[in-house]
């Protein structure tokens, strides 16, 4: 006779099916006692990191510029200096003054009631011009002359 305890064959098998996908189940879930084993991660399947690019190298150096034709690199007026005397006359050298081919002459302040020329040669003009510094001297007016330096910087 047969027992009302005794599963069948189907019985048996839905059951181990049953408790074997429980199992699994669970297992993934935490547990509360402290044996646990931690797993290696997982991997990511997001894309690859893209790479980053060289760097362009420098550009080369352009070649210098031939020499000028105007007195650009001049301050405008050109500085001037007067030697030391009693009483100081300026003048004033316009840069554009540095592109003739003549001689130049200016006329300086007027101190004292008299006033003096100055004559730049060509010659000045040219060392000026080139970056230069001239020393010239003033005509003679109430008996006395100056020299100034003039400069192109």
């Amino acid at each position: 006779m047969e027992s009302k305890n005794e599963m069948t064959r189907k019985q048996f098998l839905v059951l181990t099916f049953s408790l074997v996908g429980t199992t699994a189940a669970m297992g993934s879930s935490c547990s509360d006692d402290n044996n646990n084993v931690t797993g290696t991660g997982g991997t990511s399947s997001g894309g690859t990191a893209g790479t980053t690019g060289t760097a362009g190298g420098g550009g080369t150096t352009g070649t210098g510029g031939g020499g000028g034709t105007s007195a650009a690199a001049c301050a405008d007026p050109l500085p001037e200096t007067q030697s030391a005397a009693d009483h100081t006359h300026t003048v004033t050298i316009a840069a554009s003054t540095l592109d003739a081919t003549t001689a130049q002459t200016f006329t300086t302040s007027t101190v004292l009631a008299h006033m003096h020329m100055v004559t730049l040669e060509p010659s000045d003009l040219t060392t000026l011009k080139g970056g230069g510094t001239v020393t010239v001297t003033s005509s003679v007016a109430s008996a006395h002359s100056h020299m100034y330096t003039i400069s192109c910087h």
